[in-house]
């Protein structure tokens, strides 16, 4: 119980902090669109590049678009997709085959 009333302390000291008035943060991260699924990928997290996956490298893919995620969700629910859309999640999944 003790870990409980300290993490109920812990939220309540946080929460306040996180409101609309709370101070933004000191930089914003930098990030680049995902060119699968136009999701932003920021530095600090975990991006893929793919080399072999067509004429030119793919690079900054998110996790989800390397892993395949993406395409068979889209392809699921049959989302209409743009030519370089497409043409970047079909070459990632010929790479994934």
């Amino acid at each position: 119980m003790a870990l409980w009333a300290e993490a109920g302390q812990n939220l309540r000291r946080i929460v306040p902090l996180l409101g609309p008035d709370a101070p933004p943060a000191d930089e914003p991260e930098e990030s680049t669109p995902c060119p699968g699924c136009y999701r932003p990928v920021y530095d600090s997290s975990s991006s893929g590049t793919l080399i072999g996956a067509g004429p030119l490298p793919l690079v900054g893919l998110c996790r989800l678009c390397v892993n395949g995620t993406t395409l068979r969700s889209l392809r699921q629910v049959d989302v209409p997709l743009d030519a370089h859309q497409r043409t970047v999640l079909e070459s990632v999944a010929a790479v994934l085959v």
